[in-house]
C-alpha cells in the first residue's frame, strides 16, 4: 500500500476524515479537476482577447486589467479563505468555488460592456482564490499528515498538464464556435467536473490535533498563533518573500516572454518549441521530486531551485537568441517553476508546523497572487519607459534574487531555533 493510502487508512482509524474513494484515485480525480480549474479561469483568458476585442474594439491594456483584477482579488481573499478552511475543511468551500465559476462563466457568455467583463472577472478572482492551489494544498496537508508531501507531489504532476490539454482545446474550440458558446461550454466544465468531485469526494473538515514531530521539528510553542507573531516569525517571512519573488517572476517572464523573443526576431519555430517546452519541464521536476521521496530534503531541494530561477533569466538576457539556448533557458525555467509549485504547498507545513494552517497559507497567497498580478504590468511599464526589452528583463532578474534570499533567511532562522 502507498504512504498516503497507509495515511488514509490511519485518519480514519483514529476518527479523523477519510474520503470516499481510495488516495490514488482521490488523488488522480482532483488532479483531473485542478486541469479544469487553471486551464478555465486562468489559461483561458489569453485565447478570448482577440475574439473580444474584435467584436468590441476594446484595447489590449483594458482587457488585460480584467485578469490583473482577478488576480489582486484572489489575493486579497487568500487569508480569509484559508481561515474558513482551518474552521470548517475545504468541501463546502471548494464546492461553492467551483459552482460560482460555472455560473460567472455562464455570465461571461452574455457580457455586451467593459464594465460587465470586468465585474464577471473579478467575481471569478474570488472564485480562483477558493478552487486552486492553495485552498487544495490545506486541505491534503491535514487529510495526508506528514504524508502530504507525496500526495501534493502527485496532485501537481497531474495538473501541470492544465495548459498543455485546455489552450489547445479551447483554441479548437474557438475556431468552430463563436466565443460565447465556449465560455458556456467552460462553465459546463466546471459545474459537472468540478463541483461533483468537491461537494463529494473531498475529505471532510480536518480533525486538527497535534502536528507530529516528523513533519514539525520546532515544537508548537515557538509558532503562537496569533497573527502578528505570526508575521513577525523570520521563518514566515522568509518563506513569504521566496514565494512571492518566485511568483512575480514567473508572471513576469511569462507574460512578457513571447513579446520579448519577437523582439529579437526569433523565428516562430523557436518561439513555439520555447514556449511548448515550459510545460514538459514543470512535469519533469514535479517527476524527479516525486521518484525522490523521502530523499528530496527540502532544504536540498530548495537551494537548488531558488538558484534556477535567476539562473533561467540570465540565459534568456546574456545568451544569443538561438534554439539552443533558448531551450537551455525553458529547461531551467520549467524545472524550477514545476518543483517550487510542490514545495511551497509542502515546506510551510513542515517548518511552521499545521496549526492554524490555513490562515498560514492565506498569508503566504496574498502577496503571491498580488506580485503575479502585477508583474506583467510593471515589466510592460519598464519596457515602454526604457524602449529597451533587455532592461526588462534584468528587472526581472533583480526581483527574482529575493528569491534566494528569502530561502536562506528562512533556513537559517530554522537553524538557530532547531535543536541539534
Amino acid at each position: 500500500m502507498s504512504a498516503v493510502g497507509r495515511a488514509d487508512r490511519r485518519a480514519h482509524g483514529r476518527g479523523g476524515p477519510a474520503s470516499r474513494v481510495s488516495p490514488r484515485l482521490l488523488i488522480a480525480l482532483l488532479g483531473a479537476v485542478q486541469i479544469v480549474s487553471w486551464g478555465s479561469l486562468y489559461y483561458s483568458f489569453s485565447l478570448f482577447v482577440l475574439p473580444l476585442q474584435a467584436e468590441f474594439g476594446w484595447s489590449l491594456t483594458a482587457m488585460n486589467g480584467a485578469l490583473t483584477a482577478a488576480l489582486m482579488v484572489a489575493g486579497l481573499c487568500a487569508y480569509p479563505v484559508g481561515a474558513l478552511i482551518d474552521r470548517h475543511g475545504g468541501r463546502r468551500l471548494m464546492t461553492a468555488g467551483a459552482l460560482g465559476a460555472a455560473v460567472l462563466l455562464a455570465g461571461w457568455s452574455t457580457v455586451t460592456s467593459l464594465t460587465g467583463f470586468y465585474l464577471v472577472w473579478i467575481g471569478l478572482g474570488v472564485c480562483m482564490s477558493a478552487v486552486l492551489y492553495e485552498p487544495l494544498f490545506v486541505v491534503l496537508t491535514y487529510h495526508f499528515r506528514e504524508h502530504a508531501t507525496r500526495a501534493i507531489t502527485a496532485l501537481t504532476l497531474i495538473a501541470g498538464f492544465a495548459s498543455t490539454v485546455f489552450m489547445p482545446l479551447i483554441e479548437t474550440l474557438l475556431a468552430y464556435w463563436p466565443w460565447r458558446t465556449v465560455a458556456l461550454i467552460l462553465a459546463a466544465f466546471n459545474l459537472l467536473c468540478c463541483v461533483p468531485v468537491y461537494a463529494w469526494l473531498l475529505p471532510a473538515p480536518p480533525a486538527i490535533g497535534p502536528t507530529p514531530a516528523a513533519a514539525a521539528p520546532v515544537p508548537a510553542a515557538a509558532h503562537p498563533p496569533a497573527l502578528r507573531a505570526r508575521l513577525r516569525d523570520p521563518v514566515f517571512c522568509g518563506l513569504t518573500l521566496w514565494f512571492t519573488a518566485y511568483s512575480g517572476t514567473a508572471s513576469g517572464l511569462m507574460f512578457q516572454l513571447v513579446p520579448y523573443l519577437k523582439s529579437f526576431a526569433v523565428d516562430n519555430t523557436s518561439l513555439l518549441i520555447t514556449v511548448a517546452l515550459v510545460g514538459p519541464a514543470q512535469v519533469a521536476g514535479r517527476a524527479l521530486l516525486m521518484l525522490a521521496g523521502e530523499r528530496g530534503d527540502p532544504v536540498k531541494v530548495g537551494a537548488i531551485t531558488t538558484a534556477l530561477t535567476p539562473l533561467a533569466v540570465l540565459v534568456l538576457v546574456l545568451a544569443p537568441p538561438a534554439l539552443p539556448w533558448l531551450a537551455l533557458f525553458a529547461v531551467t525555467f520549467g524545472l524550477a517553476n514545476g518543483i517550487t509549485t510542490i514545495l511551497r504547498g509542502t515546506v510551510p507545513a513542515a517548518w511552521l508546523g499545521h496549526a492554524h494552517f490555513g490562515k498560514t497559507m492565506g498569508l503566504i497567497a496574498a502577496p503571491m497572487m498580488i506580485a503575479a498580478a502585477l508583474a506583467p504590468l510593471a515589466t510592460a511599464a519598464i519596457w515602454s519607459a526604457s524602449d529597451n526589452p533587455q532592461a526588462m528583463q534584468w528587472a526581472v532578474f533583480a526581483f527574482a534574487l529575493f528569491g534566494p534570499a528569502g530561502y536562506w533567511l528562512a533556513v537559517g532562522a530554522r537553524a538557530r531555533r532547531t535543536p541539534d
